[in-house]
């Protein structure tokens, strides 16, 4: 069975550095979101979303590509100005946080279990369940029933063993980054807990 995602195709997410550069951040999320294409057509609200706030953090930056070179300084200069980079960072943060917390989970499974959904459930509701009302709760869990088996997502044998190969260098600089921009939002009381 050949492998939905190859996760050797992808740049990922940049290494820890001073500043986290704007336009190698946003290719990075637009990465996760061809990843989660690969999930099927059910997941289309998930990408729409994602694409929305990747879409947005792009027009700001388009502004002033110089200003905005690196994400804190587009967060930070428009602090107490305007929030709609702040917001639409804030939930492409919270989608990523889903996909990179649902990636753990099967990385982690040492049982290596054929059905995902538990570890779809378990990230959702780690990360996005807190923030969403009833009636989006109710879609999510419709959704996350049809998330792709294991070895449709990574492969079998040789291309699942080098997905998950490539996951133990991915993932934690994947992490890193979520963990930055969250600090970065909670410093300027930006991590909006409202529900939607």
């Amino acid at each position: 069975m050949e492998a939905r995602i190859q996760f050797k195709t992808l740049k990922g997410f940049p290494a820890a550095a001073e500043k986290i550069e704007t336009q190698v951040f946003l290719h990075a999320a637009q990465e996760i979101v061809t990843v989660i294409e690969s999930f099927g057509k059910l997941f289309a609200p998930v990408i729409s979303d994602m694409n929305g706030n990747i879409n947005k953090l792009n027009k700001v930056y388009g502004t002033d590509v110089l200003k905005y070179q690196y994400l804190e300084d587009m967060i930070t200069l428009n602090v107490n100005v305007d929030d709609f980079a702040a917001n639409a960072l804030l939930w492409l943060k919270r989608g990523l946080q889903l996909i990179c917390t649902f990636f753990e989970n099967i990385y982690n499974d040492a049982k290596n279990t054929e059905a995902l959904k538990q570890h779809l459930q378990d990230a959702y509701e780690r990360t996005l369940k807190p923030y969403h009302g009833f009636i989006v709760q109710s879609t999510i869990k419709i959704i996350y029933s049809w998330v792709p088996t294991r070895s449709q997502l990574l492969g079998q044998g040789d291309s699942h063993d080098e997905n998950i190969a490539v996951l133990t260098k991915y993932l934690p600089t994947m992490r890193a980054q979520l963990d930055r921009i969250d600090a970065l939002l909670k410093t300027h009381s930006l991590d909006d807990a409202r529900k939607v």
